[in-house]
């Protein structure tokens, strides 16, 4: 037995060592076999690569030329998005999202340098990079964060000066001497506008004055001040286009105010907080603004904007708007207009709409030139005045909104669009806008209650030949809350009017609550009626079909 055990030992060692060989050649194999299939599927993964990206060459997108592509690129960073301030987190511009969507896009956005000329508010990580690759093309440069501006360095921004034709800066107290060390230290060849707007309060800053920009800025048409100090003596911005002033720290006198504005004769925008400026030294002199297209006064009493208005000579086709702290009757007005209307033989635009809404606590009053179609859409360049004042109910009257339209000349009223949110507006409110707007064909009532309306348009009813709004032919309603009681008052209204002649022709009801289609129907017996069918009036009390189904 232990022989032949022996024996077996032995029969088996040779098996073992070859066993051994075997694995031993074995690994290398399979080594060499995963590297080949390893291979294989790179080659394969390429061969993918390549096929998609000749298949994706084949969209229309794709076959787009450099240039056109190139100009849809600009506008991500399009002058006005840009303005909005808003700059990725992490500080990294706009236009890099476009060079990671495939190699053709990448190339045509790194050929393209004005896409990287837009600065802003762009980490210093990314401000080297930018300012290579926007080669020697003309800068927009925007910061309007005193943080970003801190930390990327405004020394090495403004170091470009030369090439900057757009600057918007924001900075802190703390730092605003130090920019205009640096904004006088290099002329401005190219910069047509220039914004800057301090955060917090500049107590001891210095005025910026004749040596900003070295005193080269030719081509500068824009200006916006807001919380510095501003040397009005200064010759630097008598080309400008649009000046905008906000508040200052110190008040300067009204007689260098009206000293720059002379030498500004091709002025067209002029925004100006009037806080900003002294009146008492002011000497009477006329300055003739001939080119004004706009002019807006901010948080200004009616007695600062009368003194202001009446040594200016404006064109009467100027848009003027005014924000007033206070106005407690529309007699004060009167000289107010007097002052912005010097010259009385010239022919002046005739208002003939107006809108009146109450927002945020204040009264805001929009006299157009133009007749609006239907929502309220004037054309800007036709908003001819805006008054806004803020409204307290102890010191205010709504009736104070017609008292206003008898005082601003040349005005004949025909279209009214009111939206008085949680204001009633009373019977004797409605009395005396038909008192002063005798003319008056179209009223458009927006989330307005119409109780009011409603009862001055039956004012005397049957007994009496008085008509409310005689030349009243059209009437709509938004957004209003339409009760049982204000439905009858409707129908009594149409009615009486048609007994008279004095026939409304169009009622428009658009977003009405509390409106069905029977209430509808009725209403279709004296007028035509133009009804949105809103969901609150879908369903028929009795069930049958509702009349929001038809056209009227």
């Amino acid at each position: 037995m232990e022989t032949r055990s022996g024996t077996m030992r032995g029969l088996h060692r040779p098996s073992m060592t070859l066993s051994a060989s075997v694995d031993e050649i074995k690994i290398p194999l399979v080594e060499q076999c995963g590297a080949y299939i390893d291979e294989h599927m790179a080659a394969v993964s390429e061969s993918v690569r390549l096929l998609r990206s000749r298949r994706n060459a084949l969209a229309y997108v794709s076959r787009l030329p450099c240039e056109i592509l190139a100009h849809i690129f600009m506008y991500i960073v399009s002058e006005e998005d840009s303005f909005m301030g808003i700059s990725d987190p992490c500080g990294a511009p706009a236009c890099l999202a476009v060079t990671h969507v495939c190699k053709y896009w990448r190339q045509v956005a790194l050929g393209c340098p004005t896409l990287w000329s837009f600065i802003d508010g762009i980490s210093a990580q990314w401000l080297a990079i930018m300012l290579e690759r926007s080669k020697e093309v003309a800068l927009v440069v925007i910061y309007n964060d005193p943080k970003p501006l801190r930390q990327c360095g405004f020394k090495q921004i403004l170091s470009q000066l030369p090439r900057i034709k757009f600057l918007q800066l924001c900075p802190s107290p703390s730092e605003v001497d130090r920019i205009l060390d640096c904004l006088s230290s290099l002329p401005a060849p190219l910069l047509h506008t220039f914004k800057f707007v301090v955060f917090g309060d500049p107590t001891f800053a210095r005025p910026i004055s004749d040596t900003i920009f070295q005193g080269e800025a030719p081509q500068l048409r824009s200006v916006q001040l807001v919380q510095c100090c501003f040397s009005w003596t200064s010759c630097i911005f008598s080309g400008l286009r649009s000046l905008h002033i906000g508040s200052s720290p110190k008040r300067s006198p009204l007689s260098q105010i009206l000293s720059a504005l002379r030498r500004m004769p091709e002025l067209e925008v002029l925004t100006l907080e009037p806080r900003s400026f002294k009146h008492a030294d002011a000497l009477f002199v006329q300055v003739p603004l001939p080119r004004l297209r706009r002019i807006e006064l901010s948080n200004s009493t009616i007695q600062t904007a009368t003194s202001f208005f009446s040594h200016l000579v404006l064109p009467v086709n100027v848009k003027v708007v005014l924000s007033l702290t206070k106005l407690e009757n529309a007699q004060s007005l009167t000289s107010l207009f007097s002052a912005m209307h010097k010259n009385h033989d010239e022919s002046v635009p005739v208002i003939r709409s107006l809108r009146v809404s109450l927002l945020h606590g204040y009264f805001t009053l929009r006299f157009s030139t133009s007749i609006p179609e239907h929502p309220w859409t004037p054309r800007d360049n036709d908003v001819r005045l805006s008054i806004a004042f803020l409204y307290s109910s102890w010191i205010t009257k709504p009736d104070i909104l017609f008292d206003i339209c008898r005082t601003v000349p040349h005005c004949k009223i025909q279209h009214l669009v009111a939206s008085f949110s949680g204001l009633d507006t009373l019977e004797e409110f409605w009395h005396t806008g038909s008192a002063d707007l005798p003319e008056l064909e179209h009223i458009h009532l927006d989330n307005t209650p119409i109780q009011g309306l409603l009862a001055a348009l039956l004012a005397g009813g049957k007994q009496t030949s008085y008509t409310a709004y005689p030349s009243l032919r059209a009437l709509e309603l938004e957004n209003v809350n339409l009760g049982c009681e204000d439905r009858l008052l409707l129908e009594k209204v149409l009615m009486l009017r048609g007994g008279r002649g004095v026939y409304i022709h169009t009622l428009r009801l658009a977003k009405c609550r509390n409106l069905m289609g029977d209430d509808v129907g009725r209403l279709l017996i004296t007028v035509a009626v133009d009804w949105d069918g809103h969901a609150d009036a879908l369903t028929d009390t009795d069930g049958g079909l509702s009349l929001s189904q038809f056209r009227f």
